[in-house]
């Protein structure tokens, strides 16, 4: 039984060095451009890692809080300037739970993305994957990568909206102690 099962052994570990042998090198260009992409995204993991996501919390708290008083003066009249600040102030700190989870989604997106990335160049550096199969993956990758991207901007500008909005709100605070009584 020992002598079968060391010409087995034998048999699988001859095998898998003729297949390992017979795999493609791989493509320096298709590694540089899957190093690019990991580079990218980790970029883009650490800005958004980087911005206070208690700050969505904060903002929607304060809207809870002045939802009733912002309604209340924004069916009065009002001067434009008031009116455009309470409308802005409105629009963003409603908006700031959606905003939130907006950056929960895209960090989780930006996660396996890096985490799809490495094996990716994983494979291709093993010669698991051929040329071929690899410029298809890695155009996949850039396609997918620049939809992520935009939406990394997207929660950059929301999260310098409520930044202003935050700023904002002692200015807000006094035009809403004018409102009127329900």
């Amino acid at each position: 039984m020992t002598q079968g099962i060391r010409s087995a052994c034998s048999a699988a570990f001859a095998t898998s060095a003729l297949l390992m042998a017979c795999s493609p090198d791989p493509d320096p260009a298709q590694l540089t451009a899957v190093d690019q992409l990991i580079t990218a995204t980790d970029g883009a993991l650490l800005t958004l890692n980087e911005l206070d996501r208690n700050r969505y919390l904060r903002a929607d708290s304060l809207f809870a809080l002045s939802e009733e008083r912002f309604r209340a003066r924004l069916a009065d009249t009002l001067a434009p300037d008031a009116a455009q600040a309470l409308g802005s102030q409105w629009i963003a700190l409603r908006r700031a739970a959606d905003m939130g989870k907006g950056h929960e989604r895209i960090l989780a997106e930006l996660s396996a993305a890096a985490e799809r990335l490495r094996l990716l160049r994983t494979d291709l550096a093993a010669g698991a994957i051929g040329p071929e199969e690899g410029r298809a993956l890695i155009a996949a990758e850039q396609r997918r990568h620049a939809e992520t991207i935009a939406a990394v901007h997207a929660v950059m500008d929301n999260y310098r909206l409520l930044q202003h909005a935050w700023d904002r709100r002692d200015t807000v605070e006094a035009l809403l102690a004018n409102a009127p009584l329900p």
